[in-house]
């Protein structure tokens, strides 16, 4: 839990802004959308003017969340428009779900050299110590969460709209409440949003049942090279930068795909492997036993859960697989 004085920072901070730049990590999540949403209507409510930007393109399951579309990073503004200053009229920035430059490309060389102050509100381990006041709270299971957590804290209202915000942070962090971090105090949480008006059975329809048909032909590829290692405890599989021209998919559709592999019983370890258009491979890492997925990322500079994490590796796929299959084994 968060010591009050901590919260008590944030809501004087907050209080004394006027114009708030907020961003996230790339590959923006669930937890971080919702989160950002929840924030921009809290904000809106205080009277302050808001700015959502984001580093990377939202999964078009996302996208319901943001009315007009947030901009992206390197499409809608420049590395240039940013070293002009396009940012340097808000008085604060609120980061949510990540404390680590290396998740914010393209503008963490602003975030060391700006004097404007910097929020951090997360629930990770890893951190880099970004902001003037961190609010983070690694007891809890999606960083919206603590964005209800300060809510309550500052008696700000709750309005149907934050409410399946913070639904969507919630439910996608703890995959719609299935893993090992769904404790009684995310239920009492989303108890707390639904009464306030979030609509489980809609945003279960928004986000998970609207597979495009190149999403799909991208799943069943990736299922076409699933392997299976040390009696099948292990299960390997990976998406070529070939399987998005050809199937017509792109990089956001890759979310939630190495959930499919857990549905085998014998699988303790999943590894997704995504190669990058600079010829490295993203590895994301599902782990359903005591096996830390998250020490395997850390040595390669990566981080997040001790069941959830994900990396960055140069190739070629099987260098990087076998280095990943020699690190679980260590752990079995």
């Amino acid at each position: 839990m968060v010591d009050e004085t901590v919260f008590r920072k944030t809501v004087e901070l907050i209080n004394n802004s006027t114009e708030v730049l907020l961003t996230s990590h790339v590959r923006p999540d669930g937890d971080a959308c919702g989160s950002v949403r929840a924030l921009c209507d809290i904000l809106a409510h205080l009277g302050k003017k808001t700015q959502a930007v984001f580093l990377s393109p939202l999964a078009s399951w996302y996208q319901f969340l943001f009315e007009p579309k947030v901009p992206i990073l390197g499409n809608d503004i420049t590395k240039e428009q940013i070293e002009a200053g396009c940012f340097d009229r808000c008085d604060l920035v609120i980061i949510v779900d990540t404390n680590s430059y290396v998740q914010l490309p393209r503008i963490d060389e602003w975030l060391k050299k700006t004097k404007t102050k910097k929020l951090v509100i997360d629930h990770h381990i890893t951190k880099d110590g970004l902001g003037d006041v961190e609010l983070i709270d690694t007891t809890a299971a999606a960083t919206g969460e603590i964005v209800l957590d300060l809510m309550k804290y500052a008696r700000w209202p709750l309005t149907p709209d934050i409410a399946e915000a913070l639904f969507v942070a919630l439910s996608t962090d703890t995959g719609w409440f299935r893993f090992g971090n769904a404790d009684s105090r995310i239920f009492h949480c989303a108890a707390e949003l639904i009464d306030a008006g979030a609509r489980p059975n809609l945003l279960y329809g928004k986000m998970y049942q609207n597979f495009s048909p190149q999403r799909m032909a991208l799943m069943i590829r990736m299922l076409e090279r699933l392997e299976l290692h040390f009696d099948g405890r292990v299960a390997t599989q990976c998406i070529m930068r070939s399987d998005f021209d050809e199937t017509g998919s792109t990089g956001p559709d890759t979310e939630n795909l190495i959930d499919e592999c857990q549905r085998l019983t014998c699988v303790e370890v999943a590894a997704l492997f995504v190669e990058l258009s600079d010829g490295k491979f993203r590895c994301s890492l599902r782990s359903k036993t005591d096996i830390d997925v998250r020490r395997i990322a850390q040595k390669y500079g990566g981080g997040g859960h001790k069941v959830a994490a994900g990396l960055t590796l140069p190739g070629p796929f099987e260098d990087a697989k076998q280095k990943i299959i020699n690190d679980i084994a260590e752990q079995l």
